[in-house]
């Protein structure tokens, strides 16, 4: 698979602080690639980098395999939604990208035409975008980003501030223009069940580093069942479950739980194990994980094994 995006020690530092340490990172033709953190993990960091507006502190970026004074030829086939595009409010959303298209040197005007088809805004075109819903105002940023016809999107919190509806109306699109029109996506979000209906890979990372990256059927495999417990004693239970299980694989979290992804199929043996040790156990329950319960344990584990 040829990378579409790939850096090398890529970092960043503001001041002294170092937001993103050295990555290396690679998003692959065809893919729709979720980058998930939480808020200063460093995700509009990277996201910014790639578009041009942060210069990184050291390391290489590399779009179609190109870098250095040939990155701009190829940054035009590159498509940015980073943050909330600032559209004119006075203008009709044909005004709006008529502006953007002349400005970036877009030389066809049925591009306008053509791209508000594809976000579902042809019937909307003439109306202002101030009397845009929230939904209609990120489409037509969907819309600017594909001016260019570009084979890569770069979006990020594309659904964000978005209501049910909404969110699925833009999730369909982006799995329509990655299936119809093999457009590659590297995107954003912190609705994660939304991400998990989307992305073919999903990237961790965490404090300026990448601590996991796992294609969704790895993901789908990892995130099957695990036991979930609240005990009065997490650093006991820690240390019964490796003096018992020799390859037992869980995590600690925040109030007192633990949860282990091995060993399902003990779950009794284990719940009478604690019991007989004087463990007492609060909550002892087999629950399959979603993205999100996925990522608290990859995030916030307290202790790992």
């Amino acid at each position: 698979m040829s990378a579409v995006i790939q850096t090398y020690t890529l970092t960043k530092k503001f001041k002294q602080e170092e937001v993103i340490k050295p990555l290396d990172f690679s998003v692959g033709k065809g893919e729709i690639c979720a980058l998930i953190g939480k808020n200063g993990a460093g995700k509009s960091t990277i996201f910014k980098m790639l578009a041009g507006q942060l210069t990184p502190t050291t390391g290489e970026i590399y779009l179609f395999g190109k870098s250095g004074k040939e990155m701009m030829q190829a940054k035009k086939r590159m498509g940015f939604m980073i943050e909330t595009p600032v559209f004119f409010p006075d203008f009709t959303a044909i005004q709006n990208l008529e502006y953007f298209r002349i400005q970036r040197g877009v030389a066809e005007k049925k591009r306008i035409y053509d791209v508000l088809e594809i976000v579902g805004l042809a019937n909307q075109k003439k109306k202002k975008f101030r009397e845009y819903s929230m939904g209609m105002k990120q489409r037509l940023g969907i819309a600017l980003s594909l001016l260019s016809s570009p084979d890569c999107l770069v979006l990020d919190e594309p659904i964000n501030g978005l209501d049910a509806e909404g969110i699925t109306e833009i999730r369909r699109l982006l799995i329509r223009l990655n299936q119809e029109k093999q457009i590659t996506i590297l995107i954003s979000s912190h609705i994660l069940t939304e991400l998990q209906l989307l992305a073919t890979r999903f990237v961790f990372i965490k404090n300026g580093v990448i601590v996991e990256d796992v294609s969704k059927q790895l993901l789908d495999e990892k995130s099957r069942k695990q036991i979930h417990l609240k005990v009065d004693d997490t650093a006991k239970t820690a240390q019964l479950l490796e003096r018992t299980y020799e390859d037992i694989q869980y995590k600690s979290l925040p109030d007192q739980v633990i949860t282990i992804q091995n060993h399902i199929e003990k779950a009794g043996e284990i719940n009478r194990l604690l019991i007989k040790n004087d463990v007492l156990v609060m909550e002892f329950r087999l629950e399959a994980l979603n993205l999100e319960g996925y990522f608290l344990g990859l995030v916030e584990g307290g202790g790992e094994k």
